[in-house]
């Protein structure tokens, strides 16, 4: 049992990078922790320098501890024993109580401010049953019970199905308060099997895991205490110290006679390690695919990946290469390197994915061709669905003659997609991102489009010129739908401006051309609204449609729409590129039919700012799933 554990200086990853296409970025990890203190619980003997044991049973101050318990405290029930702390219950008569258990704590001994603090335990069970891993103030600094604050990590009572985590706050009882927040495994019980429960403390957040799942999150915002009001952070701004027991009885568990306590005596609760870690800050490793080149085509059969990576404060630990989310393999030694076998025709997201000596990544994807590859698709996952808004640098991949067609082969702003021959630059528009320019007469960029209405759409195209302007079409399906569209000049090429048309379409899903016909401009996008007629109803699309976030690229935040053509439960949710999920922004909630916004504001479900990179973000909506990428800039 006792392999699993490294007494040494233990790191946990708390965020996942993802950098952009073929670049990447190096920036400070939001959370990474170093362990300060842990007791591992591998001796014969309770280490008297981190614990003391508790005896008694609260009287005659505080009998029943303040809660109605039924059990009596003997240092006789706490062993060490097979790599475990060991707190025994037992229905015995001890004193006026009709039970005995545990109960240590490290007051005095070992007190902490601020990180995350950690057990992994295996629960007593049974009627009546209440164990906890909780914390409290070493000094009272703003007062008796809760003025000073109580941090419940884990408390679970009778048949422990459910753990729960609280805080208590506010007044000197009887003017305190609480909150609280409970986690479940779906019926299984916390009983059978070890689990790791910890909380994330900082100073204005606390947030509380079960096996790395986070359940709960409260702010500075939601706490106070009364002898403090003009410190947001107060009481959880001072030193609490640790305590582990098993409680028989009480208001917690409903029961508070021996009369209704059911559980079957003797019961353990077995914690296996307590452990303190500290937030320290950690430079992201930096990588890059330096084989196969970004946007390259490839022969059908084998590839090497090579990748390039370095710490600027550490080691790097593996550089792990995937396909997609799918991991191929790693190398854990300079020059990294994989070779990839029997690779069949197809369009591919080579990844590669350092890790650090402290467990920050960060990761370099490149896009290949393989062979005949996939033929032309939707750049962003899914076709565009109007009406919505089309950045003009996403039109569809396919390559050179396929999706779009360029008069010289290099990108001549050199930004966004490096290996494509479209000429894109970084754009100062409203909402930032790229936008295309040195635009030629002949030249042409194709985007995979969904009309889900028939009928009529006005485009507006952002659009800007030093002097001169120039013209262009949009055709749909080869046909020219808009005629020459007139570009004035505005004077700048980062100057910009709105030239609109209308387009008259019919339902389906149809190829758009955006075609230069004279030179002389710079474009950013493309903004499609519906156009509806007096008497004719408006209608929503047959099914559930997410539309391309806006802006995109961004930075901090995009906005994430999707129709809905009747109520739906829907999640809507943010990717890495290997696949995990990063933010939730909505969660198997009931949503009304129509048009709905979500914002994300580049942070993981803890409040950490995620690194620059490519993500991805998924609605499931009546019974469809849909995806598309996005690209946050630092």
């Amino acid at each position: 049992m006792k392999n699993r554990k490294n007494s040494s200086i233990l790191v946990l990853a708390a965020f996942v990078a993802a950098a952009l296409a073929g670049l990447t970025t190096a920036t400070p990890a939001g959370a990474s922790y170093a362990l300060v203190w842990s007791d591992e619980f591998d001796g014969t003997t309770l280490n008297t320098a981190n614990w003391t044991p508790t005896v008694g049973n609260g009287c005659p101050s505080l009998c029943g501890w303040g809660n109605n318990e039924l059990e009596y405290y003997r240092t006789q029930n706490v062993a060490v024993s097979g790599g475990n702390l060991v707190i025994t219950t037992k229905a015995e008569t001890y004193g006026s109580n009709s039970y005995t258990s545990g109960k240590v704590t490290t007051k005095g001994k070992q007190s902490f401010l601020y990180g995350r603090i950690e057990m992994r335990a295996k629960l007593p069970t049974g009627g009546g049953m209440w164990p906890a891993f909780w914390m409290m103030p070493e000094a009272d600094v703003y007062g008796g019970w809760a003025a000073s604050g109580e941090i419940d990590i884990m408390e679970s009572a009778n048949a422990t199905t459910t753990v729960g985590g609280a805080l208590h706050y506010g007044g000197e009882y009887p003017a305190n308060t609480s909150t609280s927040s409970s986690y479940s495994l779906g019926g299984t019980s916390f009983a059978d099997a070890f689990h790791i429960y910890a909380v994330e403390w900082a100073p204005d957040a606390i947030r509380w895991y079960v096996d790395g799942v986070l359940f709960a999150t409260r702010t500075s915002a939601q706490w106070y205490s009364s002898a403090a009001p003009g410190n947001p952070r107060a009481p959880f701004d001072q030193e609490f110290y640790i305590i582990l027991n098993a409680a028989v009885g009480g208001w917690y568990t409903g029961c508070t006679s021996t009369a209704c306590i059911t559980a079957t005596f003797p019961q353990q609760f077995l914690i296996d390690y307590v452990r303190v870690y500290e937030e320290i800050e950690n430079i992201e490793p930096t990588v890059a695919v330096t084989a196969p080149a970004a946007e390259s085509s490839l022969p059908v059969g084998d590839i090497t990946i090579t990748a390039t990576a370095a710490d600027a404060d550490g080691s790097i630990t593996t550089v792990e290469f995937l396909n997609g989310a799918t991991l191929l393999g790693a190398d854990t030694t300079a020059p990294y390197a994989f070779t990839w076998s029997s690779v069949p025709a197809g369009c591919y997201a080579i990844t590669a994915r350092a890790v650090d000596n402290l467990g920050g990544i960060t990761t370099s994807t490149v896009n290949v061709t393989v062979g005949a590859g996939c033929g032309q698709a939707a750049y962003v996952g899914n076709p565009y669905v109007l009406p919505t808004s089309i950045q003009v640098e996403d039109f569809d991949i396919g390559g050179e003659g396929v999706a779009y067609h360029d008069l010289d082969a290099a990108n001549n702003g050199g930004q966004y997609r490096p290996g494509e021959g479209v000429d894109i630059e970084v754009c100062y528009d409203a909402g930032g991102g790229y936008n295309t320019g040195w635009t030629n007469p002949g030249e042409w960029l194709e985007y995979t489009v969904q009309v889900p209405v028939a009928g009529s759409y006005l485009v507006g195209t952002r659009v800007s010129s030093l002097s001169g302007g120039g013209r262009f079409r949009l055709e749909f399906n080869g046909v020219d739908k808009t005629g020459e569209i007139i570009v004035p000049s505005t004077t700048g090429w980062q100057t910009w401006t709105t030239v609109s048309s209308t387009v008259t379409l019919e339902a389906g899903t149809q190829v758009m051309r955006f075609a230069p016909t004279a030179s002389g401009f710079n474009a950013n996008r493309f903004d499609f609204t519906r156009q509806y007629v007096a008497d004719v109803p408006d209608r929503l699309p047959t099914g559930p449609v997410l539309h391309p976030c806006y802006p995109n690229p961004f930075n901090p935040t995009t906005t994430i729409s999707y129709d809905l053509p009747s109520s739906a439960t829907v999640t809507l949710a943010v990717y890495d590129v290997a696949g995990n999920v990063v933010r939730t922004l909505v969660n198997a909630e009931t949503v009304g039919a129509g048009r709905h916004d979500a914002i994300w504001n580049g942070r993981d479900e803890a409040g950490r700012s995620a690194a620059a990179g490519v993500y991805f973000y998924r609605l499931d909506a009546g019974g469809t799933s849909q995806t598309m990428r996005m690209t946050l800039l630092k």
